[in-house]
């Protein structure tokens, strides 16, 4: 590829100057012309071709072409308007081949951009023609960007960790030598005066919305130069190692642009994108009782990103504030338009409040949007119990947790749950209200059917106890004894024998009746509490039941207890104020 460079001696009234084919050259084609004062110039370009050409200050001719082939093409300068001049000179283009990238115009030694951005649904690749070097033959990229998206870009930050941001006076516009882009205007002069580089410094003009005065800029204006014909720069780090790049108007689909930056070391070194952006929640939840729909944005920012709803309870619940569930990741793309992002969650708690959050990831790191609270509608009321397959749970205090498909949630109303659910009531008291059974025809108008050829017409009868400070399983027989079984290792740091023994012993080895979890319970019905050495069965009373290092203990708060000790086969009756320990083998 031959390389721009203008000849500062040519041959007199013959110049010759190098381009490129499919790619705009704008700069002089007869650096010694013999005719400098000709009221026109027209410029055949040899290969068909003519336009219009002007003076520079330094009296050298100026013209604007675009060769679609390469070769080696002869044309004429042909001058008008005064009769001391010559007709015409000849002018020689060396046209070398199309370079890689053609979205740069030729500017300075380059003839096609050195670096291009491409812009991609899937993300930002920066390919560089290793053709092409800095434009002033020692510093300077000139930048193509191409918007391969499906939405227009509107900006790209770009991080290379080089000072590729530190601007000086030799911008596109004013490189030093060679063609400049069409559309540079000079600095200082009327608006809309074309460039003249040997005049003084040159610009694009300022694009709407462009933020001023850029402190990197020529004197008395808001470019520094650097700017291509759509772009700004802002956020730019005081080491000058990162920025932001603005197209204004966004840069369409399908379309390109171009601009320069201080010379970055490859193509690997120039990144672009950096985390996401505008990253939350577009609009409130959308709740049942038990579920939420979720809508977020995101803007990948120029890397492939993935995202998801994080949501969790409010802090009111304890411990389960800290537990946190996601959504499935959910891929965005990795370009530079916002995204929508939408999930459902099923299996909350009803009457409950929680926090949502969306949160993206892409290669350049983690956004999390801002927390949104949202309350879960309130279930309707719960039937009656069946016998011996559901139970009615009503928090008294505290925090009551209800494992539902194998995760705690708080009970946070009137609730009813199949038998075997289990309960956390470390941190709480709940109601339990069972049917009381008892006989056929209650049984039966329990379960809704009928008993012989008569349909049970009364209600359905229950009892109730009120329970809390251990965790326990539910079950109940056909009599209507109702059981709550205490329950160890039902989950990580919940309560268990593994402390009683071994290295997890530490603190309790010298204290044998260390208490595990104790029950707190008062009922009035048929209820039955069961440890691991024993249980204890009521009509109606107050009592409690602990399960410790040293065996099962049952005490008896009010009227009488029967406590069955399951290791020496032994039933003791208990009465106010009285305790027994069921003591391990």
């Amino acid at each position: 590829m031959v390389a721009v460079a203008l000849i500062t001696t040519p041959p007199a009234f013959a110049d010759t100057f190098d381009t490129a084919a499919n790619v705009n050259f704008n700069g002089v084609v007869d650096s010694r012309p013999n005719c400098t004062d000709a009221s026109a110039i027209t410029i055949q370009w040899g290969d068909g071709s003519t336009s219009a050409g002007r003076y520079l200050s330094n009296g050298s001719i100026l013209g604007n072409h675009t060769y679609r082939a390469a070769g080696t093409l002869s044309g004429h300068i042909v001058f008008s308007g005064d009769s001391s001049c010559s007709t015409s000179e000849t002018l020689t283009a060396s046209v070398g081949a199309t370079p890689e990238f053609t979205q740069c115009p030729q500017v300075g030694a380059d003839v096609g951009c050195q670096f291009l951005i491409e812009i991609k649904a899937g993300g930002t690749a920066t390919l560089q023609d290793s053709s092409q070097n800095p434009y002033e033959n020692s510093d300077d990229a000139l930048i193509g960007v191409e918007n391969d998206s499906s939405s227009p870009v509107s900006s790209i930050p770009i991080a290379p960790s080089s000072p590729v941001f530190g601007f000086e006076a030799d911008g596109l516009c004013d490189p030093g030598f060679g063609p400049v882009p069409t559309g540079c205007l000079q600095i200082g002069a009327a608006p809309g005066t074309p460039c003249d580089p040997s005049a003084g410094p040159c610009a694009f003009s300022p694009v709407p919305g462009q933020p001023g005065p850029n402190p990197a800029a020529y004197s008395g204006s808001t470019q520094n130069g650097y700017e291509g014909p759509l772009t700004y720069f802002t956020g730019v780090s005081a080491a000058a190692e990162s920025g932001v790049v603005h197209f204004s108007p966004s840069l369409p689909p399908g379309q390109s642009t171009f601009l320069s930056l201080e010379e970055p070391p490859s193509a690997n070194g120039l990144s672009v994108g950096w985390a996401p952006v505008d990253v939350g929640l577009s609009a409130p939840p959308s709740v049942t009782a038990t579920s939420a729909a979720f809508v977020g944005g995101v803007n990948p920012n120029g890397a492939a990103t993935v995202a998801h709803f994080q949501f969790n309870l409010d802090r009111r619940y304890g411990k389960l504030a800290s537990v946190n569930q996601s959504t499935p990741p959910q891929s965005v793309g990795g370009d530079f338009a916002d995204h929508v992002v939408t999930a459902t969650v099923a299996g909350l708690a009803p009457n409950a409040i929680y926090h949502v959050r969306l949160v993206a990831t892409n290669k350049n790191g983690q956004t999390a949007g801002n927390d949104v609270t949202f309350k879960t509608q309130s279930a309707a009321p719960p039937r009656r119990p069946r016998l011996g397959q559901t139970f009615t749970i009503v928090p008294v205090s505290g925090v009551v947790l209800a494992k539902v498909n194998g995760l705690f949630q708080p009970i946070t109303q009137r609730r009813q749950f199949p038998k075997k659910t289990l309960f956390d009531a470390l941190g709480g008291t709940f109601r339990l209200i069972t049917a009381s059974g008892g006989h056929a025809a209650l049984d039966a108008a329990a379960n809704g059917k009928k008993h012989g050829a008569t349909k049970h017409k009364g209600k359905v009868k229950t009892q109730i106890g009120t329970f809390g400070g251990a965790v326990v399983t539910i079950s109940q027989a056909r009599s209507g004894l109702t059981a709550l079984t205490l329950v160890e290792n039902a989950f990580k740091g919940g309560p268990s024998f593994k402390k009683c023994k071994g290295k997890a012993a530490d603190a309790t080895a010298a204290s044998p009746n260390k208490t595990l979890q104790l029950l707190h319970a008062s009922a009035k019905g048929k209820f039955t509490s069961r440890g691991r050495y024993a249980a204890a069965t009521v009509r109606a009373t107050k009592w409690t039941i602990a399960d410790r290092c040293d065996g099962t203990l049952v005490h008896d708060i009010s009227d009488s207890v029967s406590v069955n000790d399951f290791v020496h086969h032994t039933t003791v009756i208990l009465h106010a104020g009285q305790s027994y320990l069921a003591r391990k083998p």
